[in-house]
């Protein structure tokens, strides 16, 4: 008999453990969704398989569902109107960075170049072509040396040439001179001695 009235004792503390008072809005408590929906589930009545509640608890619960989805909708709402105004203001940094870049590109081709003949040149080409037309130049300055040098020589030996011949012709007329007068002589004093006779 004790024995039974111990186990009676035992199985109405367990019983009236079991049946102890839920409370029924401790998931408002709760700041997240699914750790309302767990203490929500805790909290309902279980039989046989099967969770019981009463209407308000559904409809209390599926307000604050609602509500976190409303919350979550308008925040991905505001992030979607931040992405698309950062989507802009990157559209507009490229723009900018398009229009700079392309400035810059016509700055490094100004300091790059100059305007030589009204024609723009960049520098590297100019400084090439110059090297070009010094080269044609010593070349061309070359070989106008050694056609002066050429023409030089030949003056040179025409002018030998000619002083030899000069020399030669002075000669020439020297003794042409000398035989000349030599027979004006002869014949001067032929006609003299004839005149005499």
């Amino acid at each position: 008999m004790v024995k039974k009235l111990v186990l009676v004792l035992v199985m109405i503390t367990f019983s009236l453990s079991t049946y102890a008072k839920k409370d029924i809005n401790a998931w408002k408590k709760e700041n997240k969704l699914d750790t309302q929906y767990k203490v929500f589930k805790e909290n309902l009545n279980f039989w046989d398989g099967s969770f019981f509640c009463k209407e308000f608890q559904i409809d209390a619960f599926y307000k604050a569902v609602t509500d976190s989805i409303n919350i979550l909708d308008s925040k991905i709402e505001s992030d979607r109107n931040s992405i698309n105004g950062l989507n802009s203001t990157i559209s507009n940094l490229n723009t900018d960075l398009e229009t700079t870049q392309t400035k810059l590109d016509e700055s490094l081709t100004r300091e790059d170049s100059f305007t030589t003949l009204g024609i723009q040149v960049s520098k590297s080409s100019f400084a090439t072509v110059m090297y070009v037309i010094s080269i044609i130049l010593i070349i061309l300055a070359g070989v106008l040396f050694f056609l002066f040098k050429q023409s030089h020589l030949i003056t040179k030996e025409a002018k030998e040439k000619f002083e030899d011949l000069d020399k030669e012709f002075d000669l020439h007329k020297k003794n042409n001179l000398e035989r000349f007068t030599k027979l004006n002589r002869e014949l001067h004093d032929a006609r003299m001695q004839l005149g005499k006779l």
